[in-house]
């Protein structure tokens, strides 16, 4: 509720240009804040960067893995079918 008793000269808000306390408190506050947020998000960084290659060496020790199993099966295929033909064999003569 505005009091039109007061003049418009007084009832405007005004800039004081003095520095306190508070406001180098409030700025050095920012500043701390700034520099702890930066390093701890480069220190999370290097943990995912060790995270993803390890995982990176994971997936190529997979792929490795699925390559010699692909080729166990592909001789086991050729021994199964090597296998049909000898019990097919004594039935022909």
């Amino acid at each position: 509720m505005i009091n039109d008793d007061i003049p418009l000269s007084k009832r405007r808000a005004r800039f004081d240009p003095t520095i306190n306390y508070g406001h180098v408190l409030t700025v050095v506050s920012f500043v701390i804040a700034g520099a702890g947020a930066y390093f701890g998000m480069r220190v999370e960084l290097e943990n995912v960067d060790q995270r993803v290659a390890k995982i990176e060496s994971t997936l190529q020790q997979l792929a490795s893995v699925l390559v010699v199993t692909a080729r166990q099966d592909e001789r086991l295929i050729a021994i199964e079918r090597r296998v049909d033909r000898l019990e097919e064999a004594p039935l022909r003569r």
